[in-house]
């Protein structure tokens, strides 16, 4: 009998006993303090967009947009420029994932921004002929 003693020493508790104690949890805000970018790295990554690469002021738009609408990817690459009114100041966005369709204001700078994007992409601004890098091969 003292065996069977012992082994109720080493028993592991479950919720519903009274002398569980959990240790060594950790609660996930104390994991990570913030779950979004603040607007000066958002700026600081536009800013690096925009210093490299081909598309350079097209993916420093998008960044752009994306922070100050938050679009998910899927509804930032979905808008057209029939969404986009730029004499209003306003853009159109059809939400996803059972949001709500609404129509935001743009900032000043946004709307500098997206005219210049539209003399450069006048079809859809979301997407290029390209996919991962790799230039797109077609009959041309």
């Amino acid at each position: 009998m003292s065996k069977i003693s012992n082994l109720e020493d080493y028993r592991t508790p479950t919720p519903n006993t009274k002398n569980s104690k959990v240790t060594n949890t950790r609660k996930y805000k104390d994991v990570r303090e913030r779950e979004y970018l603040t607007s000066s790295e958002i700026e600081r990554i536009s800013k690096a967009a925009k210093s490299i690469g081909r598309h350079n002021h097209r993916d420093s738009t998008i960044i752009m947009i994306a922070f100050h609408h938050a679009l998910r990817v899927s509804e930032l690459v979905n808008l057209k420029w029939s969404q986009v009114d730029l004499s209003q100041g306003l853009i159109h966005v059809n939400r996803l994932k059972n949001g709500v369709a609404s129509v935001h204001p743009l900032s000043g700078q946004n709307i500098r921004a997206l005219r210049k994007l539209k003399r450069d992409y006048p079809e859809k601004w979301g997407q290029s002929t390209e996919k991962w890098g790799h230039r797109k091969v077609g009959s041309e």
